[in-house]
């Protein structure tokens, strides 16, 4: 996400620094899910959602002193808050689904969100939907099914994990409704207050629900929820500098690196080994948004 601030800097497209700095947000990302997988089996997800946002509100609140924003008016919190809303959505979903399916999967899935958000951007913001885009959209969709009739293979219905694809397919929509809104407030808000309420705000709603639901942290636990506050806010302000600095189109397809990252971590530390339904769903899902993305670039 860029600021007005951001857009001013001059882009040096022969420099791989950008590209460097967003493959390692990516990286960061990662194994955020990773961690949060890790504390799904001992914690409810809401109050994993809680923590993961309580966590990294701290070092929003610095980044907050280090940028130095102006004074957000009423109508960017109003819009903020509607953005907090569908975070909280978003990170629950995946956080639920993190925990049901393996790391490479969720994160197949989630890869969904450019079609979602092509579809959304048709409604709300009354974008047109080309017939090559509406083809890419048609062929990521029959990679989320080939995705879900691996679980469903041999009449045998794995439901636990079925519902963890449902979930993770839905935080992917709310993920592109989220950046449809975030479309209208890049311009104009600065990147510190952007950051400050998708911790703040996402921490405050969730907070009733954490707290009906609460059990006490170990201290491997706490650890973990400390790290993940980290490294979630870590790669996000990388994405956030390598997107002021480079082509928004090339970076994108370093989203894809993520199931690479996912595939390596899911097996070090989880054994897990993505099955062949998972591989065909994800390169029928990363040709459909790449033909998208490319659409994009060519306006």
């Amino acid at each position: 996400m860029t600021t007005q601030s951001d857009t001013s800097r001059p882009m040096n497209l022969a420099s791989p620094m950008p590209f460097l700095v967003g493959a390692f947000g990516i990286l960061l990302l990662a194994v955020m899910d990773a961690l949060i997988k890790g504390v799904a089996a001992q914690h409810p997800t809401s109050q994993i959602v809680f923590m993961r946002f309580a966590c990294g509100l701290p070092w929003a609140v610095l980044a907050l002193f280090v940028l130095k924003p102006p004074v957000p008016d009423g109508a960017m919190v109003r819009a903020h808050l509607l953005r907090g809303l569908l975070v909280v959505f978003t990170a629950g979903l995946f956080f639920y689904a993190l925990a049901k399916l393996e790391l490479a999967e969720a994160i197949t899935l989630a890869f969904l969100s450019p079609l979602f958000l092509a579809l959304l951007a048709a409604l709300i913001l009354k974008e047109p939907i080309p017939p090559a885009v509406l083809i890419a959209i048609v062929v990521g969709f029959l990679g989320m099914a080939v995705i879900v009739a691996g679980k469903v293979g041999g009449g045998v219905l794995d439901l636990a994990r079925v519902l963890g694809i449902g979930a993770a397919i839905l935080s992917a929509f709310f993920y592109a409704a989220n950046l449809v809104l975030l479309r209208k407030r890049a311009q104009t808000d600065a990147l510190g207050l952007i950051v400050l309420f998708q911790n703040l705000f996402p921490m405050l709603m969730i907070a009733p629900f954490a707290y009906l639901v609460w059990e006490a942290p170990d201290p491997r636990s706490w650890l973990i929820f400390a790290a993940i506050g980290l490294i979630g806010l870590g790669g996000h302000l990388c994405m956030a500098w390598a997107f002021a600095r480079a082509q928004a189109g090339p970076l994108g397809v370093l989203e894809y690196t993520a199931l690479v990252w996912g595939s390596a971590i899911g097996y070090l530390a989880f054994g897990e080994v993505p099955s062949w339904t998972t591989w065909a769903g994800a390169a029928l899902i990363i040709a459909a948004c790449l033909a998208v993305a490319r659409r994009q670039i060519r306006k």
